[in-house]
């Protein structure tokens, strides 16, 4: 049998200058994220720089984020958790962002 391939949850977010924080929702989605086994490779802040190499990038104020779960099944675990979503409204009552999905 084979192993589950990773899976990656790729966040665009809107950060726009003075912008509420998301420390609360930082802090409880963490260790909701680490109990799925995930690990955040990339995080999305107001201070980074995004280099647009080619295309269009929505706004100066997209930021990215990038988490590798496991598997598949994994990261729609986590993102369908009760925990999860009793704090996913730390992030959406205070930025707009897109979720994206791509498994290695």
């Amino acid at each position: 049998m084979s192993q589950p391939k990773p899976a990656y949850l790729v966040a665009s977010a809107i950060l726009p200058q003075g912008h509420g924080s998301l420390t609360d929702y930082a802090q409880a989605a963490m260790p909701i994220f680490k109990a799925y086994g995930a690990e955040v490779l990339v995080a999305g802040t107001s201070e980074q720089k995004v280099d647009l190499l080619e295309g269009r990038w929505s706004s100066s104020d997209a930021k990215l984020s990038l988490v590798r779960f496991p598997s598949m099944q994994h990261l729609k675990n986590c993102l369908n958790s009760n925990e999860y979503l009793s704090i996913k409204h730390l992030r959406t009552d205070i930025i707009d962002s897109n979720f994206s999905v791509a498994i290695d």
